[in-house]
């Protein structure tokens, strides 16, 4: 008995190690400097979140095994949980690399905005999320965000597939409510689902039989475009006067003509879920230029710090094992009246080759 409780000891002890890797900053005297940056290839970089990945889902197994017999119990079988949590990350790592837990990027982001004097009382807070139920629990990135910065309200800007909707109108009166000398700082992106299968574009929810469409609007706009069967579930976003689906439709139809003749796959929908992010950041780049280029506007706001990415939700309910969601992040930059500067590299430095064709897209 003495001898497992040591080796139940190590497994913790190495479990908890490889897992911190994923909440802690990255160090800069490590980071990868930019010339290699931009010649990395992806096939080149194995990310912090798939090492901790490869060390944490065998040991996460173990532990599980272990855990009942060192509390005297008999073995609870544990392996239909532990075989869907490994196929959820496996579908994750596969198709949205470097995505870290809600948690996770919120200390990470959270920290550096401390650093550059981002307060609970100077920050004025957003998020461009779809406006789907699933985006909006407790353990979302959102609430992640509000805890660790203490900012008491979010000012929702995001419709359907997390594109900002609320328009130049909406986004004047969010930048209105700015503290005097204060900051901004905006999170958005699109969302996608993986089931507890692994499958890209299905997440179980509550209360439901069987895994369900996740992002429906993104999705629904690709079989539409594609002339795909719809099913119910799809159609009930489309309609001559749904407007916002409508718009995603027209924007994303150019877009989608490399899937033309291809069937539905993890690849088809992961490529979908990052058309839909340029969506996102278009229409957001677009309207906040609208009023950072206009005279007067740093006199009362000093910085505008945007974190885009991709949200991928995880399967809850009866016989899932649930948790927190997860985010691949994308973009970090932060806008002042003397330009603009990426932050990535100091918050997320050791994914380098992550993000790479995003962080080259300038703001203006």
């Amino acid at each position: 008995m003495l001898g497992l409780n040591k080796a139940f000891t190590f497994l913790l002890g190495a479990n908890l190690v490889a897992q911190s890797a994923a909440f802690a900053p990255s160090i800069s005297g490590k980071q990868v400097n930019a010339a290699q940056l931009m010649s990395s290839s992806n096939d080149d970089v194995v990310d912090v979140a798939t090492r901790e990945a490869r060390i944490t889902t065998p040991l996460s197994i173990a532990l599980a095994s272990m855990a009942a017999p060192l509390a005297g119990l008999s073995a609870i079988p544990s392996t239909a949980n532990a075989a869907s949590a490994s196929a959820f990350e496996a579908g994750m790592r596969k198709s949205f690399p470097g995505s870290l837990p809600n948690s996770a990027v919120a200390l990470r982001v959270a920290s550096a905005l401390k650093e550059r004097g981002y307060t609970e009382t100077n920050t004025l807070f957003a998020s461009s999320f779809c406006s789907d139920e699933i985006n909006d629990t407790p353990e979302s990135l959102v609430a992640d965000f509000q805890n660790k910065m203490q900012v008491d309200g979010v000012f929702n800007l995001g419709g359907l597939g997390g594109l900002p909707f609320v328009g130049i109108t909406g986004m004047g009166a969010f930048l209105s409510h700015c503290p005097e000398q204060g900051k901004v700082f905006i999170v958005f992106g699109p969302h996608v689902g993986i089931s507890d299968t692994g499958a890209v574009g299905t997440v179980e929810r509550i209360g439901q039989n069987g895994p369900h469409t996740s992002c429906g609007a993104g999705i629904g706009a690709y079989k539409a475009i594609m002339g795909k069967p719809m099913s119910d579930e799809d159609m009930a976003f489309i309609g001559t006067k749904d407007f916002q689906e409508e718009y995603i439709i027209a924007k994303l139809r150019d877009r989608l003509d490399v899937l033309r003749g291809k069937d539905p796959s993890d690849e088809t929908i992961t490529y979908v879920t990052n058309k839909m992010y340029d969506l996102v950041w278009e229409m957001l780049r677009s309207e906040i230029n609208a009023y950072t280029t206009k005279d007067g506007f740093w006199k009362g706001t000093t910085e505008v710090t945007l974190l885009g990415g991709i949200v991928v939700n995880r399967g809850h309910g009866q016989g899932t094992p649930g948790g927190e969601d997860f985010f691949q992040p994308l973009m970090l930059k932060s806008l002042t009246q003397s330009g603009e500067s990426d932050l990535y590299g100091e918050v997320f430095g050791d994914f380098p080759a992550l993000a790479a064709p995003h962080r080259n897209a300038k703001y203006v």
